[in-house]
């Protein structure tokens, strides 16, 4: 930039000089020449004529004589040039004597002519008929009744020749320039061409989801080092956003697929709860139909008998399916709390235990390791464990701490899902069995497991188990077959796990929630 700028300033020099020095100089020789006039005509003519003559005849005889120095003499320095005549044109005083000579072999209709030339107010003009130009003036003068013809001249051939000599001499300089400013802005042009070229890789990298590529300052220049910093911090800045872009669509493809599976799974249920429906309605429809026509009280009580099981079967069915479109109506907007997973267990154990002590179940509660936790009044701790049952359980009476299950979840539900599991326990276990609670730590999670003796399940049950209205080939037939499958949406409204598993003498099923993390 700077030789651009030396290259510019030096051709523009170089054209003003060539074009306006000569026309300036021309200019201000012409005011000159009227100044010198107006002086010459403050003196008497003849005298200034005859003094100068003097003076130059003096000089002529002896070089080496100081010249007194006359009035015309100063401006003959300066390069001006002086012929004054009289009024019949003869020469008085000529700068050159060679004018003289040349004066007397004129013609007389030629001095005729070159009279006419001269004027009273003369302007200075410039005369290009003369070889290299000069500036002329023809004055005539009158001066005690006598007339004089002045003329003053100055050759242009020096400002020529000194406009020529500059015109090559820039003419040089501008050359050097340039082959100096080629040679510069190669070299700087490497140094500015190859990181504007890595930043336009590097952007076109970015345009195609590329993000490996990086801008080295390798430069001495500010203004491409920030280049450098701002389009690498776009990059970082653009992957991030990018990434974060990406995984928020895949969270909004996952819950768009739960949606749309929610919305599926309720089209389902309903088309189940209509089915299921009509069974009940058309044995209580077909019973009450017989009413009338039955005359024994004992029949009669038996068909009203069987009427309100079927109402009370429906009014589970319709329970559950509220308890179920809760949870699921969960999934969507649902309070979560701290909670300690094995208190909850223990006081969902507690409520059942008279059904298992009617059932002559042997049931028993398993906190953490460390210890156990109150149950019903009545009961008994052996070794972390809470035991109820039709006799008394032998231990050593001793109340330990019970090791904390800290999760974040919402209470109501769980205990929901929990007393799910309780209540199939208490259904399906043989009488006079055992039953077994626990509450455990397994990795991430918090696992309420529900262990009873009894059949075990079927490989093929075992598949469709958690689905709505599924009671298995075994089932007894209690209950409408939701309840696992409550279960299953609660513990996916947590972000937990559930299973069943089949054991040595019986069924286990386990839900895990994960734990918070000041779990203890």
């Amino acid at each position: 930039m700077i030789v651009l700028l030396l290259t510019v300033i030096s051709g523009g020099a170089g054209i003003l000089y060539a074009y306006g020095a000569r026309a300036l100089y021309i200019s201000e020789q012409k005011k000159t020449l009227e100044e010198v006039y107006g002086l010459l005509l403050q003196e008497n003519i003849a005298e200034l004529c005859e003094r100068e003559n003097r003076l130059k005849d003096e000089a002529a005889e002896d070089e080496w004589e100081e010249l007194s120095g006359g009035l015309l003499e100063e401006y003959e320095n300066s390069n001006l040039r002086f012929r004054i005549r009289d009024e019949n044109y003869e020469l008085l005083y000529a700068t050159n004597k060679t004018a003289q000579v040349r004066s007397k072999e004129s013609a007389a209709t030629q001095n005729a002519r070159l009279m006419k030339l001269y004027s009273e107010q003369p302007k200075a003009e410039y005369d290009d008929k003369v070889s290299g130009g000069r500036v002329v003036l023809r004055g005539k003068h009158v001066w005690d009744e006598e007339t004089y013809y002045i003329l003053i001249t100055e050759s242009a051939a020096q400002i020529n020749r000194s406009t020529e000599y500059a015109q090559r001499v820039l003419l040089l300089v501008l050359m050097a320039f340039l082959v100096l400013g080629a040679f510069l802005v190669r070299i700087i042009s490497r140094g500015i061409g190859l990181p504007v070229e890595q930043a336009a890789r590097a952007a076109r990298k970015i345009a195609s989801k590329d993000f490996s590529e990086r801008v080295e300052k390798t430069t001495k220049y500010r203004e491409l080092n920030e280049l450098s910093d701002s389009i690498n911090l776009m990059s970082q800045q653009i992957q991030n956003y990018t990434r974060d872009l990406e995984t928020f669509n895949q969270l909004l493809q996952q819950e768009n697929l739960r949606r749309v599976e929610l919305e599926q799974h309720r089209k389902r249920f309903v088309n189940n709860v209509s089915h299921e429906l009509k069974t009940p309605l058309a044995i209580i429809s077909g019973q009450v139909e017989m009413l009338p026509m039955i005359h024994d009280a004992g029949k009669r009580e038996d068909y009203c008998n069987s009427v309100m099981e079927e109402i009370g079967r429906m009014n589970d069915m319709i329970q559950s399916m509220l308890q179920i479109f809760s949870v699921e109506q969960g999934l969507e907007d649902i309070s979560m709390e701290q909670l300690d997973l094995g208190q909850l267990a223990g006081e969902a154990f507690a409520e059942f235990t008279p059904l298992f002590a009617r059932q002559e179940l042997r049931a028993e509660f398993e906190g953490a390791k460390e210890g156990g936790t109150g149950g019903a009044s009545g009961d008994c701790r052996e070794n972390g464990r809470i035991c109820v049952a039709s006799g008394n359980c032998n231990g050593d009476g001793i109340r330990r701490e019970r090791k904390r299950s800290m999760i974040l979840g919402n209470k109501e539900n769980l205990r929901r899902a929990m007393n799910n599991f309780l209540m199939n326990a208490y259904r399906y276990a043989p009488k006079g069995s055992h039953v077994n609670v626990s509450v455990a730590e397994s990795g991430n999670y918090i696992i309420f497991s529900v262990y009873n003796d009894g059949s075990q399940i079927s490989e093929k049950d075992m598949e469709r188990l958690w689905d709505s209205f599924y009671q298995g080939s075994e089932s007894s037939g209690q209950g409408t077959g939701l309840g696992l499958y409550i279960v299953k949406s609660i513990v996916a409204q947590h972000g937990g796990v559930c299973g069943a598993e089949n054991q040595k003498n019986g069924v286990e099923f386990w839900f895990g929630i994960p734990k918070t993390r000041d779990t203890k």
